[in-house]
């Protein structure tokens, strides 16, 4: 199993939609693919609960290994991981486990200085990663221009897809639909295709894995099936261990004021 962390200190750049439409587009490529969502908010956890139609596991939870673990036992061959903003700790254990880091940021001089903090920790752990350059205006292309010449002067990688702007994007905060499964023509989802066959070399999760037409053999819809499963009995166990811990907790106290009296 390959892992992808998407990560950026600075909020509203990207994050979760980066990681659904990447999550997507491997179950669409026929792999059994997962996306952690590490964010208290649970945007992308909420988002794959909601959902009736087809795709990837989504997972929300702080327990990263154990969830990485239990992906991996059970035919995982990507798993995506949705970090918070402004949570150091959280995002050094995400970029450490990764194959590759992905750290989305809006174009302009002042995006680029927050993501600094960000390349640097990257930088520090010796792993591979990229920027995304994202939300690019398609009237203000020089913002883009400029971002990549700041970004190249400071010597760290960039994607060679960007993600303009673009309507198909916001709307999955709509309807829940990303953009391949509304539209797969559209130029929205050519770029989400272009960046993810990209990740796919970067990170080494080959083609071989599927079949000649990009789908995997039949038995990959009962590895995705048994993964939903197991990855649900996680959650469950991980809520019903916190209920416990709090009913103790509880108890605990009730005794000590009992106690006191």
């Amino acid at each position: 199993m390959k892992t992808v962390a998407v990560v950026s200190q600075k909020g509203g750049v990207g994050k979760t939609t980066a990681a659904i439409q990447i999550g997507f587009a491997a179950h669409q490529a026929g792999f059994v693919a997962v996306i952690v969502d590490l964010d208290p908010q649970g945007t992308a956890a909420k988002w794959g609960s909601r959902r009736d139609g087809d795709g990837p596991c989504v997972v929300g939870g702080q327990q990263l290994t154990m969830i990485l673990e239990t992906s991996r036992a059970n035919g995982a061959d990507l798993a995506i991981i949705d970090t918070p903003p402004c949570a150091e700790e959280t995002a050094l254990q995400a970029a450490r486990i990764s194959d590759f880091v992905l750290i989305p940021t809006r174009p302009g001089g002042f995006d680029v200085e927050a993501i600094q903090a960000t390349i640097e920790m990257v930088e520090y752990l010796g792993r591979r990663g990229a920027v995304l350059i994202n939300s690019v205006p398609t009237n203000r292309q020089h913002l883009a221009t400029t971002t990549l010449d700041r970004l190249g002067k400071r010597g760290f990688a960039v994607a060679p897809v960007m993600w303009m702007e673009r309507a198909a994007f916001a709307d999955l905060g709509a309807d829940d639909m990303p953009t391949q499964e509304r539209d797969a023509e559209c130029k929205a989802s050519q770029e989400v295709a272009g960046l993810f066959n990209w990740l796919c070399e970067q990170a080494g999760l080959t083609p071989a894995l599927s079949d000649s037409m990009g789908y995997r053999p039949k038995n990959g819809s009962i590895t995705h099936a048994v993964l939903k499963v197991q990855l649900a009995a996680l959650t469950l166990r991980h809520h019903e261990g916190d209920r416990a811990a709090e009913m103790s907790l509880g108890f605990r106290q009730f005794d000590r004021e009992r106690r006191s009296r």
